[in-house]
């Protein structure tokens, strides 16, 4: 079931990122595609999702595993052999194996060179909100999102560590009240400049990631999951029903919204949350849970972390070179789409073979390292949930 929340998650990034500019539908031709676009635009929740997850998943692993020999030592090592390899493969073969391979003039390329400190220290989210996106070109930008996963592995377990489950949750609801009053605080100072600053800063990203949180603390306890399963669909309902409004109210889900920022994060938040408790309490004979268990969704969400690095800069190359979508794909009517879609289809074929081949070829290699640091327990104890097992991350 997770791997399918990480096959939707996925693929609604790669819609906002296929579809939405600066490669997509834009200027809006059609009221056909602006209409898609509009949809599109609100495809960067997917990031959301996979915070939930990530706070879910980690928050498990660190309380099934507090107290084990080498507990913080192992849970370090296990992240690193996840992660690293494959983000720091990239960054090697863009930093320090393409510039020895091609002379490139392109002003973007040195704009890269000269911020890759950022990029090797997992602070691109820092960088993108200082440079409002300008110091993270050839899109690269979606690494952010990564650097924010990072530092809230670095500093999450020493919370875990330090409080009991019940005092844990406390301290959960405290985080999110504090990163409400952190994004509220900026915007209020300058709307129209902070929102961004608001978005991409870790303190003001923690709804997500501790709305996860706050469910595995829950899973854990008494009852697990089922005792709040009657309350998820209609607070996810209830999720939607918000989000429409605000997002009719302020001509779409812009993410640099400074209503959005304030009112919109929590929102999605607890939407994802609540649709995480559904697919975990779901039965593989109803709807939800046939869609998240198909195979189809569940091989992209596998595959997502390469997926997710990939695609992005990959959609850039082939636009770059080719811009095939503007000029080889005949216009429907005046709309652009069709070509933006054989775009996106190529990308996404493409994006996904890669990443499988990156998968089973080179990152398993340090996956199987794991088991020198502890067993995998964590991420498949279904006793606390009472439902369907949880994925490996």
């Amino acid at each position: 079931m997770l791997d399918g929340l990480r096959g939707a998650a996925m693929l609604l990034v790669f819609i906002n990122h296929a579809i939405d500019a600066p490669f997509g539908l834009e200027p809006a031709a059609t009221r056909v595609d602006a209409f898609v676009r509009a949809i599109a635009q609100a495809g960067w929740i997917g990031v959301d999702l996979f915070f939930v997850l990530s706070g879910f998943l980690i928050t498990g692993i660190l309380l099934d595993t507090q107290g084990q020999p080498r507990w913080w030592p192992n849970f370090f090592a296990r992240r690193a052999l996840r992660v690293f390899p494959l983000y720091y493969g990239v960054l090697t073969v863009a930093f320090v194996l393409l510039p020895r391979m091609v002379s490139w003039a392109e002003p973007a390329f040195a704009t890269l060179q000269a911020n890759q400190g950022w990029y090797w220290g997992y602070t691109v989210n820092l960088l993108t909100a200082l440079t409002h996106g300008q110091g993270t070109p050839l899109n690269t930008t979606h690494f952010w999102s990564l650097s924010i996963e990072e530092q809230f592995y670095l500093v999450w377990p020493l919370v875990v560590w330090a409080c009991k489950p019940r005092v844990l949750l406390r301290a959960i609801a405290l985080t999110m009240i504090a990163g409400l009053a952190f994004r509220l605080g900026l915007v209020l100072l300058d709307p129209a400049n902070n929102a961004r600053l608001a978005f991409y800063l870790t303190p003001g990203r923690l709804d997500s990631l501790m709305t996860g949180a706050a469910l595995a603390v829950v899973a854990r306890a008494p009852g697990g999951l089922p005792r709040v399963q009657t309350f998820a669909p209609l607070v996810s309902g209830a999720c939607v029903i918000a989000l429409s409004a605000l997002a009719i109210l302020r001509g779409g889900l812009y993410h640099q919204d400074p209503v959005v920022v304030i009112a919109g994060l929590p929102l999605v938040a607890l939407l994802f949350g609540a649709l995480l408790v559904m697919a975990l309490t779901a039965s593989r004979t109803n709807r939800l849970g046939r869609w998240l268990s198909s195979a189809s969704l569940g091989k992209w969400g596998k595959y997502s972390y390469g997926i997710y690095i990939i695609h992005f800069p990959l959609l850039g190359a082939m636009e770059y070179k080719t811009a095939f979508y503007r000029h080889g794909v005949a216009l429907l009517g005046g709309s652009q789409l069709p070509g933006v879609l054989l775009l996106a289809a190529v990308a996404m074929v493409t994006s996904y073979a890669l990443s499988k081949v990156s998968y089973h070829v080179y990152e398993k290699r340090f996956l199987d390292l794991k088991r020198y640091f502890g067993p995998d327990t964590a991420l498949r104890n279904t006793a606390p949930l009472g439902t369907t097992p949880a994925a490996g991350s």
